[in-house]
């Protein structure tokens, strides 16, 4: 689960501040003026009333940012075009320091801002397509109530603006509703079935109540030390009413309101609104950190496709027996995830950098949201913790012994672990809050797939389980470009599931096209992600042939913390080098 997004815009003076502080002397050496800028931009990059805040800092004021109460994100129009226009003038301010004259570290981190800034800048033209809430999976609304469970109470004034947030938290509900409307009016709107979606999330939310977030507020002003026994007392009772009487109903008023709008009754990908085919190609690009070009993509991902079908095939071939009825199920005796993290933890110490220190927590999803949620997730800590504060893993009902591979990818070696060695470096601070899907996802697919060859228990039903998992996830990867950029229909998509799966039943397409619907590109993060990692890999082994290590490897990857691929590609190169002697 992602941390946020930076800011899309803000109303600040905090640009022209920046410019002044930063460059009005001429005395100050390349180096010293990077290392100001990289100072500002935490400020600059959040906003200080955004709930993010809380997540993203334990003391935002040491990183320049003063917390106001949290609102809820909204981006209007002129936002948008404030946004690009900050980020057009932050990129001539770095352009101003000549890159030649950082050190290594400080060229590295330059390329990292100035590529994720010009790509993110790039989406700011699409801002119908770009700006959305809503969503039965992945929207604000249905991610808010774990959310808050989450949120962190170091101070009253942390409390005060969690209230604050409950408090407004219809109205910005309301706000979304007359934004998706205006999405509609524009051609830009949910279909209706992605609608019904959002409607039944809400919906079950207000049936089955929100106590878990009761328990998990409960339970953090309990360890409260700068609050006494009463006082204690007197929060949990004002909580237990805002979400009765403001949080609650602004889920059951945000359901009546979307009640009152018709969308289009064909399901549509990207391609079929105005500038969809462009946006999604230069989304997937951003998010991923690709230079690939949509065609580019799909040649890769039909390459992998024929080789995992030609894999299987000789897999099946060689041993016919295999029992299809066990696969994932023999992976490990394991029935807690915790012994699965501690386990890989152990197993593949030899392969990943040590860890000073890891403490995490799983817990479990709260049974209103288990419909409309991953089978598990990993919760980013903030950046100013210490290493030692407790991570936090989501498990989706119990663990069983396939879901090793799954809490590889969430916890170790994949984002727990991902997240806590790059901190570990002390990297600046904006460093930290730049995120691109296709490395922290592609990271985290790459081991999952990695890792099973450690699994206490092997078989060739472990094998054919990940050969089809990881052939699972380049089809949709493939039907994610086909939605949205190739335009498929409902029924063409229907079609070309066939090819892969079979003949499926309509209502299972539908449910398969919906969730790809609502999240574009979100699985090339993953697919494409692990794919280009893996290319990587098989670059450095075919060079450096028995002089390579998956540790030295693996360390050149997480020591650049979340970079685009032209990037990493340029470090691995240097890798190699290095290890050849050049």
């Amino acid at each position: 689960m992602n941390r946020t997004r930076l800011r899309r815009a803000t109303a600040l003076l905090l640009t022209a501040v920046i410019s002044l502080s930063l460059f009005s002397c001429s005395s100050m050496s390349p180096s010293e003026k990077f290392n100001a800028l990289l100072e500002e931009l935490p400020a600059w990059a959040v906003n200080g009333d955004s709930l993010s805040v809380n997540f993203l800092f334990e003391n935002p004021e040491s990183f320049g940012i003063e917390p106001l109460p949290y609102e809820h994100d909204f981006a209007s129009q002129d936002d948008y075009a404030d946004g690009a226009e900050e980020i057009r003038t932050l990129l001539e301010r770095l352009h101003d320091i000549p890159l030649a004259k950082l050190t290594e570290d400080e060229q590295l981190h330059y390329r990292v801002i100035e590529d994720y800034f010009t790509r993110s800048l790039r989406t700011y033209d699409y801002y119908y397509l770009d700006n959305t809430y809503l969503g039965s999976f992945l929207g604000y609304q249905a991610q808010l109530p774990l959310l808050l469970t989450e949120v962190h109470f170091n101070s009253t004034a942390d409390i005060d603006n969690y209230f604050y947030l409950l408090e407004t938290t219809k109205d910005a509900f309301r706000q979304y509703a007359d934004y998706e409307a205006e999405r509609m009016a524009a051609g830009y709107g949910m279909c209706q079935d992605m609608l019904d979606g959002v409607i039944e999330q809400c919906d079950t939310l207000v049936e089955q109540g929100c106590d878990f977030i009761a328990d998990a507020f409960n339970q953090r002003i309990d360890q409260a030390d700068f609050l006494s026994d009463a006082v204690k007392e007197a929060t949990k009772a004002r909580h237990k009413t805002l979400l009765a009487e403001a949080f609650l109903p602004a889920y059951a008023q945000l359901s009546e309101d979307l009640s009152k709008l018709t969308g289009s009754p064909e399901p549509l990908g990207l391609a079929h609104f105005e500038g969809g085919q462009a946006y999604f190609e230069v989304l997937v690009q951003s998010s991923v950190g690709t230079d690939l070009s949509i065609s580019g993509i799909k040649a890769k991902l039909m390459t992998a496709i024929e080789a995992d079908m030609l894999a299987m095939q000789a897999l099946l071939t060689a041993h016919p027996d295999i029992d299809f009825d066990v696969l994932g199920s023999e992976f490990c005796d394991f029935t807690t995830a915790e012994e699965a993290v501690d386990y890989l933890a152990q197993a593949t110490a030899a392969d990943f950098p040590a860890l000073t220190q890891l403490n995490y927590t799983v817990r479990p999803v709260p049974e209103s949201l288990r419909d409309n949620f991953s089978p598990a997730a990993y919760i980013v800590d903030t950046i100013d913790s210490p290493l030692s504060s407790p991570q936090s893993i989501y498990l989706n009902g119990d663990f069983a012994p396939d879901l090793f591979p799954t809490i590889a990818h969430e916890g170790y070696p994949g984002h727990m672990y991902q997240n806590v060695y790059y901190k570990s470096l002390q990297p600046p601070a904006i460093r930290c809050l730049i995120d691109y899907g296709g490395y922290t996802e592609g990271w985290a697919t790459y081991v999952e797939h990695y890792t099973p060859q450690y699994a206490p228990n092997q078989s060739l039903s472990n094998e054919l389980y990940v050969l089809n998992d990881h052939l699972s996830l380049l089809i949709t990867a493939l039907l994610d470009i086909g939605v949205h950029y190739d335009g498929w229909t409902l029924e063409q998509f229907r079609e070309q599931c066939s090819y892969f799966y079979g003949e499926l039943e309509e209502e299972e397409a539908k449910e398969m096209y919906l969730l790809i619907l609502e999240s574009p590109g979100n699985y090339l993060n993953y697919c494409l992600g692990g794919l280009l990692f893996q290319q990587l890999r098989s670059r450095a082994e075919e060079a450096l042939g028995d002089a390579f290590l998956p540790v030295a490897f693996h360390q050149v990857l997480l020591d650049a913390g979340p970079a685009s691929f032209p990037i990493l590609s340029d470090l691995v190169d240097a890798y190699i080098g290095k290890a050849l002697g050049r």
